[in-house]
This record gives C-alpha cells, structure tokens and sequence, in this order.
C-alpha cells in the first residue's frame, strides 16, 4: 500500500529539504538544538529537523489538559529518532518513557540521542509494534526514515524486524497503567488497536496519533475514532500544522478517560 501523495512527500524530501541544511552540506549528521538544553543528531537532507520541530516548535502532540507530569509511564510507538521520547523523559523524570522503533537507522539515531541528552529514564527498543509478534518485514519507502512501516510498499527497500504487541509491551515492562500513549506507524495502527485485548486498552489514560490514510485502502480516521469510543474513550480529531488531510491522508487523533 501507499500513502496519499506519497510521492509529493518524496519529492519534498529530495528537493527542499536540502535547503534547511545550507551549512551543513557534505556532512552525514550535524547537530541541531531543540531547546537551550536538549540537542539532537539528525541526518542531514533528510526529515528529521521536520521531525523534531513539528513535536518541540508546533507541539503536535500535546494538549494542555494532558501534560506529561513527574513520574508519568510513558510509550512512543514509532519513535523515529527520539523527538518525542526524549521531550517525553525530560518532563515524566522520574517516569519512565518506553521508546519502540523498528528502523534501524532511525533506531542507532535515537540510542545516540537518549546519550546525548543523558536520559536513564528513556528505555529504547529495536522493535516494531504490530497486532502479532515475531519476524516481519519493514518497508522504507524512499529509504526516508519517516516514511518506515509495516505495510507493503513492493518497491521500496526493506529489512527484518522483530515485532510484539502493545499487550507485549505492557507485560513484558511491568506496566500497570500508561499515562500518555504516542504513535505514529504509518498505517499498522488499523491492526494495533483492532486487536489490542480491552484489559490492555483500559490501562491508557491518553492516547495521541497520527493517522494514515492509503490508496485503494477503505479504511480511514473514521474507524479508529469509532474504535476507541467502543472502548470507552472521548476522542477528537485534529488537522496537524499543514493541511496534512488534504495532501498526506494523514491528521491527529486525541483520546482520553475521563
């Protein structure tokens, strides 16, 4: 499957992008600074300064009624090179923020950043989250890292990954309750959430993603809201920083106990 105007992303990708990297070029990686304190590795000519600016500049994934607070257990499913993860570990200290990422390259980024910003607290997983466990393959359209899921795409490169589940995830770390849930993967939220067992659901106090919409698919936004209302959650949906709907397929979903 494919992402609405997957391509126009691609092509953002190779021809702007460069340009927020003007002084950078003919290096890998260079180092940006997210706030007075916390830095971050990213790969130059890529998304990842979009990355981390959309989550510390424009703050998607925050809501004033559901701030992080102190000792908060956190998950970032899909967590890219760490731009939430490690906002996540700042502001939960002496919390714990559980970070799950299946890209390898974007993975290597996150462990540098979790050292880089001296996060104990930040526990990062070479691992993709799926609605089953085991051995799958991943697809990196574009080798873009922002790009990565689980989904078919034939033409793009891929790797193996292990993958659990969002149960596997609460068992295996002794989670009892999940104070904030982020996720962002690229379509497997259909089948994360669909098969996730309501114990586990009932143990997130809030949840926030964004979600994808493909071409030829018929799924959309629209069952994973009725989804999460089966399941006892107020939801809203949200449009991003851009008229993400419009030229990604892609949008905010808000959803919390009350």
């Amino acid at each position: 499957m494919r992402l609405k105007n997957q391509r126009f992303f691609l092509w953002f990708n190779k021809l702007v992008f460069p340009l927020f990297y003007l002084f950078h070029q003919g290096k890998p990686v260079t180092i940006i600074k997210a706030d007075h304190k916390t830095r971050f590795k990213a790969r130059v000519n890529t998304s990842d300064i979009l990355v981390v600016w959309e989550i510390w500049r424009a703050k998607i994934y925050d809501d004033p009624k559901f701030p992080i607070r102190a000792g908060d257990a956190v998950l970032d499913i899909g967590a890219h090179i760490g731009g939430f993860a490690v906002r996540a570990a700042q502001l939960a200290a002496p919390g714990n923020v559980y970070a799950y990422e299946a890209s390898r390259s974007n993975f290597d980024m996150l462990a540098e950043n979790k050292a880089l910003n001296n996060l104990e607290n930040l526990h990062a997983h070479h691992t993709a989250v799926s609605d089953s466990r085991g051995e799958m393959e991943f697809f990196l359209p574009g080798d873009n890292g922002a790009l990565g899921s689980l989904l078919q795409d034939a033409n793009s490169p891929r790797e193996r990954v292990r993958a659990v589940t969002l149960a596997d995830i609460l068992s295996e770390n002794n989670i009892e309750q999940v104070d904030c849930l982020k996720m962002d993967v690229e379509g497997a939220e259909y089948g994360i959430l669909a098969n996730c067992p309501r114990e586990t659901l009932e143990k997130i106090r809030y949840m926030v993603m964004e979600y994808h919409e493909f071409v030829d698919d018929p799924r959309s936004h629209r069952e994973l809201v009725r989804l999460l209302v089966s399941h006892g959650f107020r939801v809203v949906v949200e449009g991003g920083i851009f008229p993400q709907k419009i030229l990604f397929g892609t949008g905010i979903i808000k959803a919390w106990r009350e």
